[in-house]
Order: C-alpha cells, then sequence, then structure tokens
C-alpha cells in the first residue's frame, strides 16, 4: 500500500518526458521537411530561371539524377558508390574534431567554472581562435604538424571548441543561486555544486551547442581535405571542378548538406530526451 503512491509519481514523471520528447521530435522534423521542401522548390525556380548555362548551375532534379540514372561519367551505382566513400571517409575526419572539441571544451569550461583565475587567463586564447578566419590558420597548423589526423582534428577542434566552451561556460554559471546556497549550507563545496547543480542547468546550452558543432564539425573536415589531401567530399569538389565534373560538385553539395542536416536532428532527438529525464526542464516537461 505504501509503495503504490511512490510509483505513481514516477511513471507520470516518465510518461510526460516520453510525451515532451516526442513532440519535440515531431515539432523538428516536421519544420526541417517543410524547409527542405522549400529550399529545394525555390532551388529549382532559381536555376530554371537563372542565366548561367545549365551545364554548370543544377538543379534538385539533376542531383537526383545523379544518383538514380546512367550518364556518360559512370552509371547510378557506381556515383552512390562514389559519394558513400566520400562520405565516409569525411565523416572520420570530422567525428576526430567533433569528440576532441566536445570533450576538450567541456573540460577547459568545468576549469573556468571551478578556478574563475583560469577564465581570465585562457578565454582570451579561446577568443582569439575564433577571430583568426580558419583558412588563414589552417595553413599554419598544416606547416607545424603535417598532413595528417592531427592536423584534421586540430582544424574540427578550432570549428567545434568556441561554440561549445562559450555556451557550457555560461550554463555552469546561470545555476539557480538558491540552490547552489542550499548546498553550501549543507556542508558542499564546488565539485558538489558542479554535479549537482551546475552540470543540469548547462544541459541545454550544452546541447544547443552540440547542434551547432555538428555540421560545424563537417566544415572543418571537408576544408582540411581541400587544403591538405587527396581523400574525402573535400578533395572530391576540388577533383571535380579541374575535370569539370559540375554534376558531382553539386551532388557532392547536396549530399553533404543532407548529411548535416540529419545530424543535426539526430542531436536534436538526443537533446529531447536527455532534457525530459534529467534536464531542468523535466518537471515541465507534461506542460509543454
Amino acid at each position: 500500500m505504501v509503495a503504490v503512491p511512490a510509483v505513481r509519481p514516477r511513471a507520470a514523471a516518465s510518461t510526460n518526458a516520453l510525451r515532451y520528447t516526442l513532440r519535440r521530435i515531431g515539432t523538428s522534423v516536421g519544420t526541417i521537411l517543410v524547409c527542405v521542401v522549400i529550399l529545394a522548390v525555390l532551388w529549382q525556380i532559381a536555376v530554371s530561371t537563372s542565366p548561367i548555362s545549365s551545364f554548370i548551375a543544377k538543379g534538385p532534379l539533376d542531383v537526383l539524377g545523379y544518383f538514380t540514372q546512367d550518364s556518360i561519367t559512370g552509371t547510378a551505382a557506381e556515383h552512390r558508390a562514389t559519394i558513400f566513400a566520400l562520405l565516409g571517409v569525411t565523416l572520420g575526419h570530422a567525428a576526430i574534431g567533433f569528440v576532441v572539441g566536445v570533450v576538450l571544451s567541456v573540460l577547459i569550461a568545468i576549469a573556468f567554472f571551478l578556478f574563475a583565475p583560469i577564465e581570465a587567463m585562457f578565454m582570451p586564447i579561446a577568443l582569439l581562435l575564433r577571430t583568426v578566419p580558419l583558412l588563414a590558420m589552417a595553413p599554419v597548423i598544416y606547416l607545424v604538424f603535417g598532413d595528417g589526423l592531427l592536423t584534421a582534428a586540430l582544424i574540427g577542434t578550432i570549428v567545434v571548441l568556441f561554440p561549445i566552451l562559450v555556451n557550457v561556460t555560461v550554463g555552469l554559471r546561470s545555476a539557480n543561486r538558491q540552490s547552489i546556497d542550499l548546498i553550501h549550507v549543507n556542508g558542499g563545496g564546488r565539485f558538489s555544486v558542479l554535479t549537482k547543480v551546475a552540470i543540469p542547468t548547462a544541459l541545454p546550452h550544452f546541447f544547443a551547442s552540440m547542434r551547432i558543432a555538428v555540421p560545424g564539425a563537417i566544415t572543418g573536415a571537408m576544408l582540411y581535405e581541400w587544403l591538405f589531401t587527396f581523400q574525402g567530399m573535400g578533395a572530391a569538389v576540388q577533383t571535380a571542378k579541374a575535370q569539370f565534373d559540375y554534376p558531382q560538385i553539386w551532388a557532392v553539395t547536396v549530399f553533404v548538406t543532407i548529411v548535416a542536416i540529419l545530424l543535426y536532428t539526430v542531436a536534436t532527438f538526443v537533446e529531447a530526451a536527455v532534457l525530459a529525464e534529467w534536464g531542468p526542464d523535466a518537471g515541465r516537461a507534461g506542460g509543454r
């Protein structure tokens, strides 16, 4: 008899969290689909009315045909196999920069929260990395570290680091003052404040920056490939341009954009599930 009232609130909270997650997912998917359709229509209209030669300007129907119809450049199966192989290389490079950038950003943000003087010392360095154009910084990184995964990781890290670092730092410092005082009254220190209040409060900021960092990591990977390697989608654009293979250029551009949107959507799904269950909005999930 005593256990029933304890179980029901938990079951109700789980149901509310699930509803909140599904609602967020549905809204995100619906919004993205509508935007994609509108952009495709506008793109087709722009290409159809543009004075640019159809040899260069390709519309969504042309890109679709690249993946589904044989041509003088190869069969549709060959086109798909080539694009997916290039995608695998680019995602590998992007994953390295993304993981290193996320881990490093979170660790630095936590250090900023625990030891305020560190923020005053090192935040200007992060601002410098953000201010200097990556296109100008990339050759310097290449000269110092050479052509390899370390260079790919550093370029991707620079793209990912700043938005996550700033957002997580702001999130950690926006913890409720009364909750912090309560922990201090009960004998808790800065680490207890970090784990019990600051990190849960920072979750929305963290996931917001993650959604920005996902396509940013892909952009950094393609820049690395375009400048320094003969691998991946970045290098494929460079090669296709030299060979006047404009269908492949458009196909690579559209395909990598779709992949970035899909990964952005996955990040949104993870955000919705985590915040509904553990985030500061969990208690209000049913009211949204």
